[in-house]
């Protein structure tokens, strides 16, 4: 039904690719969620299907476990992933290449920073979901942003375009989705011309190996925050948005060489709390 009414919304007859948006643990781990997701595709109302774990960042190791499970349901998933956010995201990579998932990277601008009009002391809006990020972030940001220019002037590309390439340098992923964000005042850019700044991404790989890897060491951010989904740093009833580690994906985190209590925490994080 929510489908159907998409759709008609839409005008269209049928999605080219249906996601499931921000699951509970139950949408991760639960057959007949799946089962209802291949129906809508058995019905011809979606030619692909998959999951977008969010909005939050985490959902690691339950992202993998849904994978594993349900591979012949799931053809894409999305995470967030960008040369100043390559934890946790970096972490799916290879569980997805190995069960033939693509992955959409989102969040490529990193709140705006890669379209590089958002400066220290940049004003957002009263309602605009950024002011929610650190304090400082901006300025962090920008100077990372600096030390990484050099790379897209050697290869003739605008940050926005360093960042989509970045992501689609890593394994798995098949397509970036950064937000098309208007900025306000009047020095803000247009979002025509960010979409047009897009749409020019180059169709080949520039970046080499060493300089993927050389991005990725300017934007280490591992530990920065608190993750989302299963987690050893909770105990307790589960919320809808967080819940304890299971000994079941405890054994998955070790086949697939993560430790959560070493990948998966906040630096510095306290004992766990209920």
């Amino acid at each position: 039904m929510a489908t159907e009414r998409s759709l008609e919304r839409c005008g269209v007859e049928h999605f080219d690719l249906l996601l499931l948006h921000n699951p509970d643990r139950i949408g991760y781990s639960s057959p007949a969620v799946w089962e209802g997701m291949q129906a809508v595709r058995e019905a011809g109302l979606a030619r692909l299907l998959g999951v977008a774990p969010g909005p939050a960042n985490g959902f690691t190791l339950d992202l993998i476990d849904c994978i594993e499970r349900f591979s012949e349901q799931i053809d894409w998933a999305m995470i967030i992933l960008n040369p100043l956010e390559p934890w946790p995201g970096e972490l799916v990579l290879d569980a997805a290449a190995a069960h033939g998932v693509s992955l959409i990277t989102r969040v490529v601008d990193y709140g705006g920073i890669f379209h590089d009009d958002v400066r220290s002391g940049h004003v957002f809006a009263e309602y605009d979901h950024r002011r929610f990020r650190p304090d400082g972030w901006v300025a962090d940001g920008r100077e990372k942003l600096e030390r990484m220019r050099p790379y897209a002037e050697r290869h003739g590309l605008t940050m926005l375009q360093l960042a989509c390439e970045w992501d689609l340098s890593q394994r798995a992923v098949g397509c970036v989705a950064p937000t098309l964000i208007q900025e306000s005042g009047p020095d803000a850019r247009p979002i025509e011309d960010k979409r047009a700044e897009l749409a020019e991404l180059p169709g080949e790989i520039r970046l080499g190996a060493d300089e993927i890897d050389a991005i990725r060491a300017i934007g280490e951010n591992a530990g920065c925050m608190t993750l989302k989904g299963a987690s050893v740093e909770y105990e307790g009833a589960p919320l809808p948005d967080r819940w304890a580690l299971t000994g079941e994906l405890a054994e998955l985190a070790a086949r697939w060489r993560i430790a959560p209590e070493r990948d998966l925490v906040r630096s510095g994080t306290p004992a766990p709390t209920s």
